[in-house]
């Protein structure tokens, strides 16, 4: 449902349903049906007041007290002593207009006397026409409304009992109905007063006891229904990030599995843990690079160039002896005729036998 604000005898205006589709709203109801009394606070606990107080109204209100509503409002002190603000309704006004609510499609959250929606000064009492009444506010929780005759009565004696008199301020559409020395130091204007825009205080709402709404009686049902559904939400999310956490694994295992094939088809023979494949990887290629230019020398190619005459010939090698300039190989068992012609490019080659062992010297030849 959503929450607006109107007068109570404006509820013709919206278009709103009835039963589950009521608009909760928040209402003014003529004040004319309502009393405001000012008592002193009784001396009991402040948990019984609400049985005391009709009592203490009932020769006020001139009704039996059991078929009025009372709502205490805010107190003040006032002399040093405590006194207490009473709204007093008549039960049957509180279903009418409980009444008229539901027959208008409206669910009230609130009631509020119209006197309220005036706007509210220190030192200044306001007053607006609503038809054929004037509402009069002359405090932050006090007013009444009134005809004018008794209106302008109740005004005059609310002026005449301050020290400094309060300034007038008056909305209404004809300023001949002024009394001319009230005319004379008012304020006049002919605004109307915007019953959806003016601010409503819930503190002086008249739904309470036995009219205290349904949605409110519920609120504590409600709020159990929100936090089960958090619950709900929080135990569903946690089950979400396991299944995450658990499809992440996966996956990361998979991939895991994945670096540690590549890595070894890459350095064949090689194996290294997942976390490890980088730093293995960077020290394998380093040292490949370092194999790959001790190869570049030249008498890594003296050697290299061998290969062929060394499968050629047959023989045995007893041993070989390498150094920058120069490499010497001792052969036994060298066939005639073999690794007579051997020849190296950028190299010298010295060819010796003695005792059946042939030895082949390859010394580098300076470049020019």
């Amino acid at each position: 449902m959503t929450l607006s604000v109107d007068h109570l005898y404006h509820l013709d205006r919206h278009l709103l349903g009835g039963g589950e589709t009521s608009r909760a709203m928040a209402l003014w109801v003529p004040s004319q049906r309502v009393s405001v009394h000012v008592i002193d606070a009784p001396t009991a606990p402040q948990r019984k007041w609400i049985e005391l107080i009709p009592w203490i109204l009932e020769d006020r209100i001139l009704q039996p007290v059991d078929e009025m509503h009372f709502v205490l409002g805010a107190s003040s002190l006032v002399e040093g002593k405590k006194q207490l603000t009473v709204t007093v309704i008549s039960k049957q006004d509180m279903r009418e207009w409980l009444r008229i609510a539901d027959n208008g499609g409206a669910a009230a959250t609130a009631m509020v006397p119209d006197y309220l929606a005036l706007p509210f000064e220190s030192g200044r009492i306001s007053m607006a026409w609503r038809e054929g009444q004037f509402l009069v506010r002359t405090a932050t929780d006090s007013g009444f409304s009134a005809p004018p005759d008794l209106a302008w009565l109740m005004v005059r004696r609310v002026m005449a009992r301050d020290d400094i008199a309060p300034r007038l301020s008056i909305s209404l559409p004809d300023e001949t109905l002024i009394p001319e020395d009230l005319r004379e130091i008012a304020d006049i204007n002919a605004a109307e007063i915007d019953w959806q825009f003016a601010p409503i205080p819930l503190s002086a709402n008249l739904l309470t006891a036995e009219f205290q709404p349904e949605s409110a009686e519920l609120s504590s049902s409600s709020w159990l229904s929100s936090a089960a559904l958090l619950v709900l939400a929080l135990v569903l999310g946690f089950g979400y990030l396991q299944l995450s956490n658990m499809h992440l694994e996966e996956s990361i295992a998979e991939l895991e599995a994945q670096a540690s094939a590549g890595f070894s088809n890459v350095f064949l023979g090689q194996r290294a843990k997942p976390q490890d494949i980088r730093s293995s990887g960077e020290q394998l290629l380093a040292d490949m690079f370092k194999q790959r230019e001790s190869l570049q020398t030249p008498i890594m190619r003296a050697l290299s160039g061998l290969d062929s005459a060394m499968n050629s010939c047959g023989c045995d090698l007893d041993s070989l002896v390498a150094n920058d300039s120069a490499v010497t190989l001792a052969l036994r068992n060298v066939a005639r005729g073999k690794a007579q012609a051997t020849t190296l490019p950028g190299f010298k080659v010295d060819r010796k036998v003695a005792d059946g062992v042939t030895t082949l010297t390859l010394r580098k030849v300076s470049q020019r």
